[in-house]
């Protein structure tokens, strides 16, 4: 026998030992290492606030930044009452067209894309357009402010140090298209390049990692003045590193309070000094009207344009939170007594076109809604369903293709729930088939009371008690009629709260039914009221109107097209260049709505 076999045996069970050991610690360390989102050691990025792109964040967490990105290339989709696919929402909900006219909505209102393409959206819409606006109705329509940038995006932060030099006031009263020139060209772009026009890293990067996430250590912060001082106002204590003091699961609902919000720019009574344009001072640069250009609708410094300093008056970017203290759950006449206590500050945020009643915008008030419904009771997060944890091989993590949880119910659902999938989702669409008839009976009705209370404008102007030098005293006509236009604006307001959440309800099904309950009985209130003041100035043919579905399409306004020949574009051309946008929504969501109001079960309970 040879006596080295044994010793040649050792050896190689050592080596394989030994192998084995080290293939296992390096196993063990790239599990480690997947497990926080993919770090990769040699290529570690020193992360910042001077670069807050995911780019660039992402080099250090590229499972995450993938996940991101995975909306910018899939197929737009449409679910009952959201998805990505961008249609709009006027030829979907044509009475929107009445409820907002005389305010840049009336025009242009499309179903979200998502985090990835906000600011994109923000920059093409015509909301944003100055121009278009001023020739399509809107003469007085002065441009967006930088106020819009703080939730659209990811360069906020560093705008507000690095150009407003901390002045918070300062931001968000520059011109919109005059900040947006400032974003710095990062990660290789150059100066006026398409990359730096992107959505890359460029002035087109909507939400970032570095709007919630500290860059080093990763925790959870507020990086948004205004939903800083809302929160402090509620209740809350300010803290230098995450914005507010609060417990990690309470901000996995914060940080996206920070932009799921209802908000508005008060006036601050003063004048402030901001970054201008002195394309002002050229001459030869004209808005559609002739009048002098003020600001270039461009996002890049351009034909010897420069930064000036000018002043205007002041605007601040504010929650209106300070009548919901912390703790409490959010009802919908706590705005009614905040925008009463600041009514000689703000009065509104437009005057009705049609009723001249002084109406307020609600925005995406997820965050006020969600507050006072059964999951926030149980300490469920936003996070918990919208970026719920997911297996990726070894790693645990969570999902930052931030999405509707009924796009992953096994995972954003069933985590607590232990019914199936079927039953879970038929329960949601069942809420917010609930929730939709409740909200487009409050539409419809809200609508038949603006039509009303033109009748009525029109009735009363024709009394020479309602006339000064033969002409309809609008001012005597909104004394006489006060009290409907206050049950028009609070109407609407509940309404527009249920349409500009975006969850159809399900965040808090009874505080909606409630809102769309009150708003309702405010419009029919609102009709009896002008049959009282009818009898009462002896108008004998006045009738009430009760308008319905068939009644709203006939007001659908169709895609946006230019309706006259405007910087290029031709009269009839459409306003988007691409065909996912502003189109029309499917046929079966048309006939889903009809089917809606009045209630078919027949048909939706089988769907």
């Amino acid at each position: 026998m040879n006596k080295k076999g044994p010793l040649y045996f050792g050896i190689i069970v050592v080596i394989a030992l030994i192998g084995g050991v080290l293939w296992l610690n390096n196993d063990v360390n790239q599990k480690q290492q997947e497990s926080v989102g993919g770090i990769v050691s040699k290529n570690f990025v020193e992360m910042s606030d001077d670069n807050p792109t995911f780019d660039e964040w992402g080099k250090n967490f590229p499972d995450y930044l993938d996940m991101y990105l995975t909306v910018e290339k899939e197929k737009p989709f449409e679910t009952d009452f959201g998805g990505n696919l961008a249609y709009s929402k006027l030829i979907r909900y044509p009475q929107l067209t009445v409820l907002w006219a005389g305010y840049p909505f009336s025009i242009d209102a499309n179903e979200e894309r998502g985090h990835f393409w906000i600011q994109v959206d923000q920059m093409d819409t015509a909301r944003n357009n100055k121009d278009f606006l001023n020739a399509h109705g809107f003469a007085g329509f002065g441009g967006q402010p930088t106020a819009c940038m703080n939730c659209h995006s990811g360069w906020t932060p560093w705008l507000l140090k690095n150009v407003a030099k901390d002045d918070w006031v300062a931001f968000n009263s520059t011109k919109y298209w005059t900040m947006i020139k400032n974003i710095p060209a990062v990660n290789g772009y150059k100066e006026g390049s398409v990359e730096h026009s992107g959505p890359h890293g460029g002035k087109r990067m909507g939400v970032t990692c570095a709007d919630c996430h500290t860059p080093n250590n990763m925790s959870l912060r507020l990086t948004r003045p205004a939903a800083i001082n809302a929160l402090v106002a509620r209740g809350y204590e300010r803290d230098a590193e995450q914005g507010v003091k609060a417990t990690r699961e309470e901000m996995r609902t914060l940080v996206c309070s920070q932009c799921h919000v209802e908000y508005y720019f008060k006036p601050t009574g003063e004048k402030v000094k901001v970054m201008g344009e002195s394309i002002a001072n050229d001459t030869s640069k004209k808005w559609w009207n002739g009048t002098q250009k003020t600001y270039d609708e461009f996002d890049t410094w351009r034909d010897g344009n420069k930064p000036t300093e000018i002043e205007v008056a002041g605007i601040e970017l504010v929650f209106p939170w300070s009548e919901w203290k912390k703790g409490e759950p959010f009802r919908i006449e706590m705005f009614d007594e905040y925008y009463e206590k600041v009514r000689k500050v703000f009065d509104k945020d437009w005057a009705h076109k049609i009723s001249g009643a002084p109406m307020l915008k609600i925005q995406h008030p997820e965050s006020e809604l969600y507050s006072g419904g059964v999951h926030a009771a149980n300490g469920v997060s936003c996070a918990d369903c919208h970026m719920p944890y997911i297996r990726k091989g070894a790693k645990k993590m969570t999902q930052h293709n931030i999405t509707s949880p009924l796009a992953d119910i096994n995972s954003a659902c069933k985590t607590c729930h232990n019914q199936s999938e079927d039953y879970l989702k038929a329960q949601i669409k069942d809420i917010q088939n609930s929730t939709a008839h409740n909200l487009r009976t409050a539409e419809y009705a809200i609508v038949s009371l603006i039509t009303d209370i033109k009748t009525m404008r029109d009735a009363l102007g024709a009394l020479e008690s309602y006339q000064s030098e033969g002409k309809a005293d609008v001012k005597k006509i909104n004394e006489e009629l006060n009290e409907v236009l206050e049950l028009h604006r609070k109407a609407q307001m509940r309404a527009d709260f249920i349409g500009a959440e975006n969850s159809t309800g399900f965040h808090n099904p009874r505080e909606s039914s409630r809102m769309l309950l009150q708003a309702v009985d405010m419009a029919r209130m609102g009709q009896t009221k002008l049959v009282e003041i009818a009898n009462a100035n002896g108008i004998a043919d006045f009738k009430t109107s009760n308008l319905g579905f068939e009644d709203m399409q006939k007001l659908n306004p169709g895609e946006i097209r230019y309706k006259v020949e405007l910087n290029g574009h031709k009269e009839g051309e459409r306003y988007y260049k691409h065909d996912n946008v502003n189109g029309s929504p499917s046929n079966a969501l048309i006939e889903g709505d009809k089917n809606l109001k009045p209630y078919n079960h027949q048909v939706v309970d089988k769907q």
